[in-house]
């Protein structure tokens, strides 16, 4: 079962032609009175999505960073120098409409920066993570019912940003945020967010496997609920959010109007690569026991958190997120997708080889 790497990009290409551009999600129209917006990071994942759409409407964009991830991505956008951790002197003698803050991580890093840009923004709005709400959250929470995740030493950041402790940090950086700018402040709270630029394999998993093609081993339940968000969905309502002025609070930022279903979700998915591909739901219990360092499907499979797969976006909803369907975000992924057929095997996924093994042992087993 193996697939050359000519074989893989032709694939792609080939399905990634039915892409739309990566700017479909751009402006539809220009916004009333151009604002000017600082962002805090920029060049990661979910900056590039707020930037674009935020200069196709007429905004003033300005970065903060360090300018060490993708420096000169954006000649055009002004580039202020500094860093989180006490050096934000950049930043002081000037002022902005809104502060979006995407590199926030730490409390103590959040609450220097809202406290320089307190009465020189009008508006803070923090990217957090619903990883911020404890484990007892239930699909019945909303925003202000859900209890925040905790952890021991508030002040502890010897952990890496993305570590155990990333949700109860989160939360605690929404209570800085909301500490000093009050009903200023906009927590915008993700799940699961994918699309175009998408470091992980979350999503790109499934792309890869289905351009390669052949039988295809998913763990878990066909009915599983799942919530993904397309980076260029949210990151295009949120400079919406700024420019009407009217939304404050937290957001929980999550697609779509109802969570997914795993099978019907991978089947879109597939008709979007063009793929024949079949998908073969193998209980997740006995795939552990056959492959015990397996785990890198989340969130399909076993259970499931499901709570965290169905998070109530009403407020969201209601404040102008929309969606596009799954399908387009898999085409402009596909569009930009590497031929790295290695990557299949990576962060806990099973190899082409290994998967066709197990496969054979579950029809086996099952026959």
């Amino acid at each position: 079962m193996t697939t050359s790497r000519r074989h893989f990009i032709q694939a792609a290409s080939a399905a990634g032609a039915l892409a739309t551009l990566p700017g479909s999600l751009l402006a539809q129209g220009m916004a009333g009175r151009p604002l000017d917006i600082l962002i805090l990071g920029g060049t990661g994942f979910i900056g590039p999505h707020e930037i674009n759409y935020a200069k196709a409407r007429g905004h003033n964009i300005t970065m903060f960073n360090r300018g060490k991830t993708a420096p000169g991505k954006f000649p055009d956008v002004e580039n202020l120098i500094g860093d989180r951790d006490d050096q934000l002197d950049a930043l002081k003698g000037r002022d902005w409409d809104a502060v979006i803050d995407n590199s926030g991580f730490y409390p103590r890093h959040v609450r220097l920066s809202a406290e320089l840009l307190d009465g020189h923004v009008n508006t803070y709005m923090f990217v957090s993570s619903i990883s911020a709400y404890a484990e007892s959250l239930t699909v019945d929470d909303d925003e202000f019912s859900a209890a925040y995740a905790k952890m021991d030493d508030p002040t502890d950041e010897s952990e890496s940003p993305y570590g155990p402790s990333y949700g109860p940090r989160k939360a605690l950086c929404e209570q800085e945020v909301t500490k000093v700018f009050g009903d200023k402040a906009i927590n915008i709270r993700p799940g699961i967010i994918t699309g175009t630029g998408d470091p992980t394999e979350r999503l790109r998993h499934w792309l890869r496997r289905m351009v390669v093609g052949n039988e295809i081993l998913v763990p878990g339940r066909e009915d599983l609920p799942v919530q993904y968000i397309d980076a260029a969905d949210m990151c295009g309502w949120m400079i919406r959010l700024l420019e009407d002025g009217g939304g404050r609070g937290p957001y929980n930022a999550v697609g779509a109007e109802d969570p997914y279903r795993a099978k019907p979700m991978l089947e879109g998915i597939r008709d979007a690569t063009g793929s024949s591909s079949g998908l073969t739901w193998v209980d997740w219990e006995w795939l552990r026991q056959e492959q015990p360092n397996v785990g890198g499907y989340a969130p399909m499979y076993g259970q499931g958190p499901i709570p965290f797969m169905q998070v109530n976006n009403d407020r969201a909803l209601a404040a102008g997120l929309t969606f596009r369907p799954i399908a387009d975000t898999a085409k402009d992924m596909i569009a930009n997708l590497d031929g790295n057929v290695d990557a299949i095997g990576r962060q806990g996924r099973l190899d082409l080889e290994t998967e066709a093994t197990v496969l054979r042992k579950w029809h086996a087993e099952k026959a």
